[in-house]
């Protein structure tokens, strides 16, 4: 069996603590413990090189930065599982450590497995001033725009949006969220985040950073008691601001959580911003379904692709006998699927935790090993995939 515990005794600081350089060289000495297959799939870009940095988190809390690039959903939850199960085993005061995934910019050629999918390369960046087709305008820095909409509300579009994001951070991607409900904001409480954006000396706004993510939303400039009276146009010029006069620095993906309906925001979004891609949120009732289709349509008029549809409250779970019942009805997602051609992204169990997270101000996707992280993992890891062929499709028109 692997031992770690004479090597950590021999590289602690004065205070008895690891340093985040005798961490590091831990995690390079644990290669030849892990599975097989874990070493495996780490093909010629190894895992002293992938593992290159450790870093203090809040209160000390111990981050492993991990490149993964070339690596699929299941070998990279299998690091991660491996280098925790390791570290914890043998030294308990470890058991907070976290393990980030992100991908290097310029990974050789040969780093990747035979056979795995490869990162996209870098794109120019994009500056307020830089036309794409269409009439529309990018954001600075900011490479890929997913808009998260719905027919209608309170079918957790907003708890999607929030949880898409924080699943694309977990798996390495730079992401920032912008809540564009102008009438209902939620995700600063989504996220427990109440300071006030700062104003840099360009005059552009700073959004606040929870969980990794860059969030920007009228919440925080209205007061929680107050109602927003606006007419279209003030809406409009509002989005144009979140659009251009925030200063969201690099990033790989920007989710943008929409209002319900097609209206005013909606419109201005799609005709203002190059959409990478729209993700539709439905419920299976068939209510949802009618409203979902609508969303399905704005966006097939204003040419903005479909990267898929998303079931939330697809099942319940009784708590006390364990029986699985459709509330809502079953299929629905499906449906839409066949009779439109998208892809059908996941399916989102109704659950009390999924709703108390929220409330609380921490997504279930920031807790290592949760079933909810994971399904979220899986609905981000289909989500690049297909932003990654829309764009290649969209890239073979052109030429």
């Amino acid at each position: 069996m692997f031992r770690i515990s004479q090597k950590i005794q021999s590289s602690t600081d004065l205070a008895g603590g690891l340093t985040p350089a005798a961490l590091l060289e831990v995690v390079h000495a644990m290669e030849s413990g892990l599975p097989e297959a874990v070493r495996a799939s780490m093909g010629d870009f190894g895992w002293s090189r992938r593992a290159h940095a450790v870093e203090a988190l809040e209160g000390g809390r111990p981050q492993i930065r991990f490149f993964s690039d070339g690596l699929d959903l299941k070998t990279k939850m299998a690091v991660e599982g491996a280098i925790r199960q390791i570290l914890v085993s043998q030294w308990p005061t470890l058991a907070d450590v976290s393990v980030f995934m992100e991908r290097k910019e310029k990974a050789p050629a040969s780093s990747a497995p035979r056979g795995a999918p490869q990162t996209p390369p870098p794109q120019a960046k994009k500056t307020d001033q830089t036309p794409v087709p269409g009439g529309r305008r990018g954001i600075a820095g900011v490479k890929r725009i997913i808009a998260v909409a719905s027919g209608k509300g309170g079918v957790g579009k907003s708890t999607v949006s929030v949880n898409l994001a924080l699943a694309l951070h977990n798996q390495g991607y730079r992401v920032g969220i912008l809540d564009a409900d102008i009438y209902g904001p939620s995700l600063p409480m989504m996220l427990g985040l109440s300071q006030d954006p700062a104003v840099n000396e360009n005059n552009k706004i700073i959004p606040p950073e929870r969980h990794g993510l860059k969030v920007m939303s009228f919440g925080f400039f209205a007061p929680e008691d107050s109602a927003v009276i606006w007419r279209g146009p003030m809406v409009m010029k509002a989005l144009q601001q979140f659009f251009y006069d925030v200063e969201w620095g690099d990033l790989d993906f920007l989710v943008i959580d929409l209002p319900p309906g097609t209206g005013d925001a909606q419109l201005t979004l799609v005709q203002s911003l190059p959409i990478s891609g729209a993700v539709i949120v439905t419920t299976p009732q068939n209510v949802a379904l009618l409203d979902a289709v609508k969303g399905v349509v704005m966006f097939r008029k204003t040419e903005v692709p479909i990267v898929g549809v998303v079931e939330n409250m697809s099942t319940f779970q009784c708590p006390s006998c364990g029986t699985e019942s459709h509330i809502f009805g079953e299929g629905g997602a499906n449906r839409v699927s066949v009779k439109y051609n998208i892809p059908v992204l996941g399916h989102i169990p109704l659950q009390p935790e999924i709703r108390e997270a929220g409330d609380a101000g921490e997504p279930l996707t920031t807790v290592q090993g949760h079933p909810m992280r994971v399904r979220f993992a899986e609905i981000a890891e289909r989500v690049v995939r297909r932003v990654t062929e829309l764009e290649k499709s969209k890239s073979s028109a052109l030429n």
